[in-house]
């Protein structure tokens, strides 16, 4: 009990880098999305988004898989470390070849000759992302989320530029292979230099069998939540065809975009966070309901604000042909309080070693993704995103069940801990919409846009103030840490 208040600090400091380092990365891959959602037709986008399943299901097989057993293992041994290492790196460069061998039915299913082409150049930027996979792990372990954060600009900066140049040259979907392989070289480099580490060759056939069960048991779940939103790209495509897929997924974009900005720097730095708290149960829970308060604090206004806002901000931002977007993107804007437990559920139960809880709830959202919006496709693109959030809305019912089965944090602490910030995003949402009423005496979109930002933004904070009660001076008390902590990290 007496290393919590340091760990909290180096918690604390960890969520400022984390904020700096996902803000960066929120920022250029934002920039990238637009210009080629401007650059491309519907369809050809639609197929860039198809094609970059490969690589996302390879991101996760090198970074989420067995590294995460280097998270939670109480110490880091040359065996266990060399082993992780070269499984990994044996794993993804298997996944690789794999895709060079079936690019030819990729293309096939794709539709699209260019599609297997693609998609096999795409799979070789995975051992590369294994390369330094090992050496982020044991960086974040240690909380060392400064190094990771100027990491994840440098490769951003340099990454997204070259995508961007790419695409205003006529490279279309291969502008994101070029990102792909400048950002995830430069982040192995940076990686192998912020953790000084240099794999031996102390494998273990019996270590790594060990290891499979909690590193496999991630991997699974990331990847049937990869396929429970890349699912319903399957049933668009089918039901309404390639260019529905890029309208659907413009929507869904603008609003991950937001959710992992907003919330991602937190359930980053509570696996690690969780993990060393996993022996003392009543800190454990403390420190999880204070990060989902203060998580959702953020997260609620930007993704709610978002969805008041984007009959205005999508034909702004990818231009007027996307406007079909607008709908979807409002009812997916309903997500934010699954966005808001969801994101933090896998790393809390990754830290207690119940990896099996998250492959089965992973299992069921997906057969629930599959029946409901197999059900609505006939009824539309909006039919779609409804039968989505309903679906998550009753999945999130059996994870807060599972969840205080698993953890003891009770179902109803955890939903208490965000009524605060429900209830100022439901004021903010009032005091919006009324103004909207007023939207034809704007001639400019932006500047409507910005005097809606600022209106939230005065209704949100007081009434967040109000409804928190009691503890909102032990919010303050956690900002004003963050603040001196973000201080002293950059000094």
């Amino acid at each position: 009990m007496a290393q919590s208040p340091r760990l909290a600090r180096r918690a604390t400091a960890s969520v400022f880098w984390s904020f700096l380092r996902f803000g960066s990365d929120q920022v250029f891959n934002f920039v990238v999305f637009v210009v080629m959602a401007r650059l491309l037709s519907t369809a050809d986008f639609g197929l860039f988004i198809v094609a970059f399943v490969y690589a996302e299901v390879g991101k996760i097989i090198a970074s989420g898989g067995l590294v995460s057993c280097l998270y939670r293992a109480p110490e880091v041994t040359p065996k266990l470390a060399d082993t992780i290492f070269w499984s990994n790196l044996g794993l993804a460069s298997v996944f690789a070849l794999g895709g060079l061998v079936l690019q030819q039915p990729i293309a096939e299913a794709l539709g699209r000759p260019e599609g297997g082409s693609v998609v096999a150049v795409l799979g070789f930027v995975v051992p590369i992302t294994a390369l330094g996979a090992s050496h982020m792990s044991r960086n974040l372990r240690e909380f060392g989320h400064k190094s990771l954060a100027l990491r994840s600009m440098l490769s951003g900066l340099i990454g997204g530029g070259l995508a961007v140049i790419a695409a205003l040259n006529g490279f279309g979907v291969w502008s994101l292979v070029v990102q792909r392989y400048a950002a995830e070289t430069i982040n192995t480099l940076v990686a192998w230099r912020a953790f000084r580490w240099l794999p031996g060759f102390n494998f273990s056939m019996a270590t790594l069998r060990a290891q499979l069960p909690l590193g496999g048991n991630v991997a699974l779940s990331q990847l049937v939540i990869l396929f429970i939103s890349r699912t319903q790209d399957l049933i668009i495509s089918h039901a309404l065809g390639a260019g529905a897929v890029g309208v659907y997924r413009t929507a869904w974009k603008s609003t991950e975009l937001i959710a992992q900005g907003t919330i991602t720097p937190f359930s980053t730095v509570a696996l690690p966070t969780l993990a060393k708290l996993q022996a003392e149960p009543d800190a454990f829970r403390r420190a999880y309901l204070r990060i989902v308060a203060i998580s959702g604090a953020i997260s609620f206004p930007c993704i709610v604000g978002f969805g008041l806002l984007a009959s205005d901000l999508i034909p702004l931002i990818y231009g007027a042909k996307w406007a079909p977007s607008i709908p979807v993107a409002q009812v997916l804007t309903f997500l934010v309080v699954p966005y808001a437990l969801n994101f933090f559920a896998d790393p809390a139960l990754t830290a207690l070693g119940r990896s099996g809880v998250i492959v089965r709830l992973a299992a069921v959202q997906l057969v629930g993704t599959v029946v409901f919006c197999s059900l609505a496709a006939p009824f539309g693109l909006r039919a779609i995103a409804i039968a989505y959030v309903v679906r998550s809305y009753l999945t999130l019912a059996l994870q807060l069940w599972l969840f205080q089965r698993s953890t003891g944090v009770a179902a109803a602490k955890v939903l208490k801990s965000i009524l605060p910030q429900v209830i100022a995003a439901a004021a903010m949402a009032g005091a919006v919409f009324a103004f909207s009423t007023q939207r034809e005496a704007f001639a400019n979109g932006w500047i409507y846009v910005a005097c809606a930002v600022l209106l939230g933004a005065a209704v949100y904070m007081p009434v967040l103030a109000l409804a928190a009660g009691p503890a909102r001076t032990e919010a303050l008390v956690e900002a004003r840490r963050f603040l001196a902590e973000g201080r002293k990290g950059r000094a």
